[in-house]
């Protein structure tokens, strides 16, 4: 008989671990608290409950349990590792610890384990008010910069740059109302390269097929707010740097209790050339970087893995190392807020060479919001290339090609 997975999250960027899970022959159970979930389509069973209330998706997984019992849990582009642990844990399937799944959800007590055994990350602090934000940055004069994000955020929602001359008591109240506990963190800013890496924890050793330099090259434009635009693959480092990544990557994951699995990082590489961890999730990313840029680049199947290991099945690690070696691009459109009136050039589009996928999160008579978070851009094209020069020159093309045009 075939197994029972379930797959936690129904969203259009979990549907490829739909896919991936039915190509294996597996039954697919999905969850979301939405019944028309995009990812539905590609599901055997559907289970009704919100994927960030772990109390619910436990009670409706036993429910489907007792009569199908599920192999292996699991998600994808979700920040939402506690509900699977607990899922994992009320039906003694693999998983991560409970302590190590609450700390990667909860910004503070992640770097709380960080700071605990000296992994390298940005100063932080828990703010609690306007004034205590004001007081700490102003203490700190007027060229020093912080970021303010709640410390169970996501998306880049309420993550704001801030520095002496910010509205801090506008800053605080944003911040906060994008969080659902109320805490929010302060950390410095470390300017230098952010990456995004995506590693496999097998047998104590790390795995990291490919690793994306993130691309803020609008940070100006879009001031307090923080919005990434995308990334590239391969990033501009070299083996020795390479090397420190994955070593601040095992070091960081075994704070929180992580000795096997999925970890993805945010790195940023300080002034001295080092190596910091910014944050680390228990999970596969989202932004199609693990089932588009990294296959596309490295041949390397990150779902699979994790499919196989929520199930318990044995891992053979030549299949985490890269196949081939090849550059990929992922950018974002970014239209002026109004009503979207035409949307122009998709036929050219898909002629680029090198294209690899492209989506739109809006239509012909939709509102686009104003840029203040990751959900708020327009759409997304990825590109592949022979190397990281001819996949940057395909992306700028790609962008190109679609006119928007917006009534505000």
């Amino acid at each position: 008989m075939a197994k029972n997975l379930l797959i936690v999250g129904g969203g259009a960027e979990q549907i490829p671990a739909y896919l991936a899970a039915k190509r294996r022959g597996l039954h697919v159970i999905g969850s979301d608290m939405n019944p028309e979930a995009p990812a539905f389509a590609h599901a055997d069973a559907r289970l009704l409950a919100s994927t960030r209330d772990a109390d619910a998706t436990v009670q409706a997984a036993r429910a489907y349990h007792r009569t199908h019992p599920i192999d292996g849990v699991m998600t994808i582009a979700n920040d939402v590792p506690y509900t699977v642990a607990r899922v994992a844990h009320a039906l003694g399937l693999p998983s991560i610890p409970l302590s190590a799944a609450a700390a990667v959800v909860d910004k503070q007590r992640m770097k709380e384990c960080f700071r605990a055994q000296g992994v390298a990350c940005p100063w932080f602090t828990p703010v609690d008010s306007a004034d205590a934000l004001r007081t700490i940055i102003e203490k700190e004069g007027p060229e020093a910069r912080f970021v303010l994000k709640p410390v169970d955020g996501r998306g880049a929602r309420g993550v704001l740059l801030l520095d002496a001359r910010s509205d801090l008591e506008w800053a605080f109240q944003e911040s906060w109302r994008w969080g659902e506990s109320g805490r929010l963190l302060l950390e410095r800013f470390v300017p230098g390269m952010q990456l995004s890496t995506e590693s496999f924890l097998l047998d104590g050793r790390i795995h990291t097929p490919a690793i994306a330099e993130r691309n803020y090259g609008r940070m100006a434009q879009f001031l307090p707010n923080i919005i990434e635009d995308g990334g590239t693959i391969p990033a501009p480092l070299d083996d020795g740097l390479r090397q420190a990544i994955d070593e601040l990557i095992l070091r960081g994951a075994k704070a929180l209790g992580i000795d096997s699995g999925i970890i993805k990082g945010d790195i940023v590489i300080d002034s001295r050339g080092r190596p910091l961890i910014i944050e680390l999730a228990a999970r596969l990313s989202g932004g199609w970087l693990a089932t588009h840029q990294i296959p596309a680049a490295t041949g390397v199947s990150l779902v699979d893995a994790v499919i196989s290991h929520a199930l318990g099945e044995p891992i053979d690690p030549s299949t985490l190392t890269p196949r081939r070696h090849r550059a990929t691009a992922i950018r974002y459109w970014f239209p002026p807020p109004g009503r979207i009136e035409r949307i122009a050039g998709e036929e050219a589009l898909k002629s680029v060479p090198g294209l690899i996928d492209y989506g739109f999160f809006r239509g012909e008579g939709d509102i686009q919001p104003e840029i203040r978070m990751h959900p708020d851009r327009f759409g997304y094209v990825i590109v592949s290339g022979k190397d990281r020069e001819q996949a940057l020159e395909r992306v700028e093309q790609a962008l190109a090609c679609l006119h928007i045009e917006v009534t505000p």
